[in-house]
């Protein structure tokens, strides 16, 4: 497919910004060169369209020019998140069976010629992308490339593309999030700005800066680092036009921060399995409360609670597992697994996990409703709600929360928690943590923060 050609790219636009890394800005003709050297070694080892060959990918320059290698050659590429243990590796490598593993950078040769490339059908895989497990164990979700297509689409009829567009890549490609950026703004033949290492505030918001970043896309976790950045006059330059915040909740407190702050938030709402992005606002909404309405081709439905999704983005399934009523619905619509409601306007609010659901006394309560409730009380900057078995209700509401101390009232939290929620709903015991863990994904390791409180929780 030429969209996602990086050599059909350069033959359009030699000249266009393609990456941008550690200062230097790399044109779509040298990434291209590059690529072709990748190829070379690729073909070498005798691969063939469809043989899946595993990568992992950081952010940095061999990995994108690897990726862009790999869909040019039509082999899906198996990710593997860079900090994954031994074992998680092999159960991965075990399970997909890739002919070939990357672990070499590019070679520094001259430019080689490469011809006789095969066309890819649409059809075809481009990544097995591993969820982040919410369901049990991590799966494998096949996506292909008319998938990535359909979601570079529905994300172009939102927010659209401008000349100058620069999107800023700070989390892995073995992350369907970093994927889709790379995909994305290689199919508008747009310019990607790489930063690379752990999240770093002060790092972001100098490339945000000195590179003229157009859009930006986080988790709360870092949309919080950035919001409480600690140089006061810093406000973000007028180039940067949407920061798209998901992959976890989001808290409104922290979407109020941001937005004072003069960061232009969008909340989105995705999964792997629909190539990221499935609803997201619009820019004239930025600040508002939601998740936005369906993108483009996307349909979505609330059953029973949860969302249920449609759509030319949706995966073809997952590796080595039949399918079976607990992702698919009988008239082959995705169930996500995640709580929501689709509100008047149309926007989609999120409630959490279905399977986070507490029972309490024959009562339903989300965690994710108390959570907003305990991140709006004054002193409390985060919060995990969970349960653990109770003798006559069955189960107990339980919490933990990072404060900061010195506007932290455990009074003014009970009393805020009895006015704005039912008894059942509230949290009966709590325990202050320092910080909440997090996933690789940069979501809340609920079942971490539930071995983190379970011996030291105090009533409030």
């Amino acid at each position: 497919m030429r969209e996602l050609s990086v050599l059909h790219a350069a033959r359009e636009h030699p000249t266009r910004d393609c990456l941008v890394v550690e200062g230097r800005v790399w044109s779509y003709a040298e990434v291209a060169d590059r690529v072709r050297q990748a190829i070379a070694i690729l073909r070498h080892r005798r691969l063939r369209v469809g043989d899946r060959v595993a990568l992992s990918p950081s952010v940095d320059l061999d990995s994108i020019i690897w990726l862009f290698a790999l869909f040019e050659l039509g082999c899906p590429v198996v990710l593997l998140h860079p900090r994954l243990t031994d074992g998680e590796r092999g159960t991965i490598l075990d399970e997909t069976h890739p002919v070939y593993v990357i672990d070499e950078p590019v070679p520094r040769d001259a430019v080689v010629e490469v011809s006789d490339l095969e066309p890819v059908p649409p059809e075809r895989c481009l990544a097995v992308v591993y969820t982040s497990g919410t369901r049990g164990a991590p799966r494998g979700a096949i996506l292909s490339r008319r998938a990535f297509v359909a979601s570079h689409d529905a994300h172009a009829a939102n927010l659209g593309w401008t000349p100058n567009d620069r999107w800023l890549l700070s989390m892995p490609p073995a992350h369907v999030g970093g994927l889709s950026i790379l995909t994305r703004s290689l199919i508008a033949r747009r310019c990607v700005v790489l930063s690379p290492g752990p999240f770093d505030a002060a790092q972001v918001i100098e490339a945000l800066d000195v590179h003229e970043v157009t859009l930006l896309s986080v988790v709360p976790t870092m949309l919080r680092r950035l919001a409480a950045f600690d140089e006061p006059l810093w406000k973000p330059a007028a180039a940067l036009r949407a920061v798209l915040v998901g992959g976890a909740s989001f808290p409104e407190t922290l979407r109020r921060e941001a937005h004072d702050r003069g960061i232009p938030v969008l909340g989105t709402y995705g999964c792997t399995e629909a190539c990221s992005q499935v609803t997201t606002q619009r820019p004239d909404q930025a600040g508002q409360p939601g998740s936005g309405a369906p993108l483009k081709g996307v349909k979505l439905r609330i059953d029973d609670g949860e969302i249920q999704v449609s759509g030319p983005m949706l995966m073809d399934g997952y590796v080595g597992k039949d399918d079976d009523d607990s992702t698919w619905t009988a008239d082959r619509w995705l169930r996500t697994g995640d709580a929501g409601e689709l509100r008047a306007d149309g926007q989609l609010v999120v409630k959490g996990r279905i399977d986070d659901m507490i029972v309490t006394g024959g009562e339903n309560v989300a965690p994710r409703e108390v959570e907003a409730i305990l991140e709006s009380t004054a002193g409390v900057t985060a919060a995990c709600v969970f349960s653990l078995p109770h003798d006559e209700w069955g189960e107990e509401v339980v919490a933990g929360i990072v404060v900061d101390q010195s506007a932290f009232d455990r009074a003014a939290l009970g009393q805020r928690l009895a006015a704005a929620l039912a008894s059942y709903k509230r949290p009966k015991r709590i325990r202050i943590l320092s910080s909440l863990p997090l996933d690789r994904s940069g979501k809340i390791d609920r079942s971490r923060v539930k071995e983190l409180c379970q011996d030291a929780l105090k009533p409030i």
